[in-house]
């Protein structure tokens, strides 16, 4: 499904976050003090690590490992992390994706999932990879402006859905290594998997 190894790496460094932010119950008005604060500094680890890995890691899409002095991320706000309703779809559906390189590919169509961020009520669809993870590409209005023009991802744990919701965390969203690299080939979102709203969270060019 993926030409290069970046989802089963930033999966984990996703997985790693979760320490954190389950902290936080669900909702960010929930939060007290101390649980924003811990969740921040969960997101930030998960930041750090990553900027060392494609800082010194051999499989990183970076070229010019001496200068790179780490990404460039929107402020983290717990606001963008939602709780999403899933509706699960009959297993084996597959959809055609495009990809960077000009090909396509086909993914396991999951769960179309239904949330509101930013005020407004969105949906996209869910796909379920090889592994068995969960994987969400999209685009939203700071596509090809803020952040890199053919969409962003965010990897999910399927352990993570309890009574048929999950939570969405876009300050964990990461663009592909085809960002850095144009060696690398990567899915682009389908046009169902656009967001009419701007989502400042998580990396940015």
């Amino acid at each position: 499904m993926f030409k290069n190894k970046f989802f089963v790496v930033f999966l984990f460094l996703a997985v790693l976050a979760v320490v954190f932010y389950s902290l936080s119950g669900s909702q960010a008005e929930e939060l007290t003090a101390e649980q924003k604060s811990a969740y921040i500094n969960g997101i930030v680890s998960v930041r750090k690590d990553k900027d060392t890995f494609l800082k010194t890691n051999k499989e990183s899409p970076i070229e010019d490992k001496a200068s790179f002095k780490g990404l460039k991320y929107f402020d983290i706000d717990p606001a963008y992390k939602v709780l999403a309703k899933l509706d699960v779809l009959t297993s084996g559906q597959t959809i055609k994706i495009a990809m960077t390189g000009g090909e396509t590919e086909e993914y396991e169509a999951y769960a179309n999932i239904s949330f509101e961020v930013a005020g407004k009520k969105c949906a996209l669809k869910l796909f379920k990879t090889p592994e068995g993870n969960l994987f969400l590409p999209f685009r939203d209005l700071t596509t090809n402006k803020e952040t890199y023009g053919s969409g962003r991802y965010l990897d999910l744990s399927i352990d993570a859905i309890k009574d048929q919701h999950i939570d969405v965390d876009f300050n964990l969203a990461y663009q592909p290594y085809c960002t850095y690299n144009h060696t690398f080939t990567c899915p682009v979102p389908p046009a169902e998997n656009f967001l009419n709203v701007a989502i400042k969270a998580g990396e940015r060019l």
